[in-house]
């Protein structure tokens, strides 16, 4: 029998792990950090990995996703990595950047646990990794299970993982987009029937507008933007360093060449440009639309250097695409934020996830006109910029999982997985309702359940 055991410690979107057991044999999907918790509390339930795990599959390069890796190959060094040539060169530097950050907090915060791991854990757990090409079988040890990867469409180099085993099939969804972005192509599930699906569920409480596509939402950030610039002001966009800075370059950079905004000045962080570097490198490598678009090249964005902060004064008609996305303390989204809010001409633009308690999703729900904690001796600021979010998720939005589901992957079995509560619950609901037969499963933390 193969068994799924969740080692998320919560049911929600946290440090996304989980592990197949068969015949002796033991793989690991994932291994994150919570992105949300410090120390080890952000990890997986690490002690619920056997010794004796041989494989790791990494779907992509995202740290809620890779964040605790070099911990479980420093414990498993037998173990092998397998993930996409993308992933490995999006991963690395992403890795070392996480000691850098756990290494600073430990200064500033005195966090002991951290750093939880070293640069020389990151060089050592780096040796471990294989490249495994989409499409293409792999069989550890030739045993019985059998994996292939599928791409996912959310970031460069994400994958789906196929499981086979005596017969039967599963699919691990990772993160997933079942549309197109401005760089990356839509996710190609392979064909069903499926027998389980284990699915993110990660936008499951936010429902989808109807006539609000993909294209609606850029046309609206261009239209604000260029309002923005109209009046005199500067935008800042907080963003991912991985996937949505490379996404927003690219859309920004077609705006130009259209005439949809006038050639602004784009500004991008030090480690989005090294990941926007690897995308560069990358681009006839991995499945891509604008294979041929360069973007460091071509679009030309400046690296802000956050030393330059204290004296900043935004300019009219500039945009500042800087991480994080989250706004997190200390980052340089966060920084730049407080210059402006108190200017009414300028503008803070949200086209990602934000989730609701960090800096950016208490910004958001504060909007322009109110006052927010923003970490000031002084008390709360007033936001007097224009807020405003627009939906350019690089992830399949609910109602079109859902249709993937009953009518593509048609499985007896499904595992909901890397979403909040309230988000699984939704699908939970929803898939019971038209889908009356399949068997619907919320995987409790640490306790193995049948896949199949």
């Amino acid at each position: 029998m193969l068994t799924f055991t969740n080692l998320t410690r919560a049911p929600e979107i946290g440090a996304n792990s989980y592990l197949l057991e068969a015949d002796g044999s033991s793989v690991l999907l994932d291994s994150g950090m919570h992105p949300r918790l410090d120390g080890w509390a952000a990890t997986p339930l690490l002690d619920r990995i056997p010794k004796r795990l041989e494989t790791i599959l990494v779907s992509h390069a995202h740290h809620d996703h890779i964040g605790s890796l070099p911990l479980v190959t420093a414990a498993h060094p037998k173990a092998k990595v397998w993930l996409t040539s993308a992933t490995s060169a999006l991963a690395e530097p992403l890795l070392h950047n996480s000691v850098n950050v756990m290494t600073r907090e430990r200064r500033e915060k005195g966090n002991a646990d951290y750093p939880l791991y070293t640069h020389r854990g990151v060089d050592d757990c780096v040796v471990t990794w294989e490249h495994m090409p989409l499409q293409r079988p792999l069989r550890p040890n030739g045993g019985d299970l059998e994996f292939v990867f599928h791409d996912a469409g959310h970031v460069l180099g994400s994958v789906l993982t196929e499981i086979r085993h005596q017969g039967k099939r599963a699919l691990y969804t990772g993160d997933l987009n079942l549309q197109r972005q401005t760089l990356m192509l839509s996710a190609q599930p392979p064909a069903g029937p499926l027998d389980t699906v284990i699915m993110e569920t990660t936008r499951g409480a936010q429902a989808n507008p109807p006539q609000q596509d993909r294209a609606f939402f850029e046309e609206e950030l261009l239209s604000a933007i260029r309002a923005t610039f109209a009046r005199g002001g500067a935008v800042l966009m907080p963003v991912f360093a991985l996937g949505k800075t490379q996404e927003m370059l690219a859309l920004l950079h077609q705006a130009r060449l259209d005439g949809k905004i006038p050639p602004a000045p784009i500004y991008i962080g030090g480690l989005g440009r090294v990941l926007t570097e690897v995308y560069d490198r990358q681009r006839s490598l991995a499945p891509r639309q604008q294979a041929g678009l360069r973007l460091i090249a071509e679009v030309q964005p400046e690296t802000f250097d956050p030393r330059r902060i204290p004296t900043l004064r935004p300019r009219a008609g500039h945009i500042y695409l800087v991480s994080s996305g989250m706004m997190t303390p200390h980052t340089t989204s966060h920084s730049i934020a407080r210059l402006f809010f108190p200017r009414e001409h300028d503008s803070i633009f949200f086209v990602g996830y934000t989730e609701p308690s960090s800096p950016a999703g208490q910004l958001r729900a504060t909007g322009q006109g109110g006052q927010l904690d923003w970490g000031d001796s002084s008390g709360p600021l007033p936001v007097k910029c224009e807020v405003r979010y627009f939906d350019l998720t690089a992830h399949a939005t609910r109602e079109e999982l859902v249709r993937w589901v009953c009518q593509s992957a048609q499985p007896s079995k499904v595992l909901l997985v890397h979403g909040d509560p309230e988000a699984q619950s939704w699908f939970a609901s929803t898939l019971a309702r038209e889908r009356p037969g399949m068997e619907i499963v919320q995987p409790p933390p640490g306790q193995p359940i049948p896949l199949f």
